[in-house]
């Protein structure tokens, strides 16, 4: 799993754990992932969805989240983000992944 520098989390309360389990191919119960690609595609699975559908290996996790809730919520978050950077929406996946 490839993670963008500064992910971003909701409802997490130890985050290590799940990031160590998501890299090891095991996922979590309720874990919901954030995926980008730099062609501005984005969608919200349940880490055993990630793992199940090998399309989302070539995407880059930008919110790891605890519930479907979170996630929606966190995406939304990400938007507000992209706005307040003056981010053009249509390059969103771009600026996040080559964001250091």
């Amino acid at each position: 799993m490839k993670f963008i520098e500064n992910i971003f989390t909701s409802g997490i309360d130890d985050i290590n754990t799940v990031v160590y389990s998501l890299k090891r191919g095991i996922p979590v119960i309720n874990i919901y992932i954030i995926l980008i690609d730099e062609k501005d595609r984005s969608v919200i699975i349940s880490s055993f969805e990630y793992f199940k559908n090998n399309e989302y290996k070539k995407m880059y996790a930008a919110g790891i989240c605890s519930g479907k809730y979170n996630a929606y919520r966190t995406f939304s978050e990400i938007i507000k983000y992209a706005l307040s950077k003056n981010w053009d929406l249509s390059d969103l996946g771009k600026n996040l992944i080559g964001e250091k």
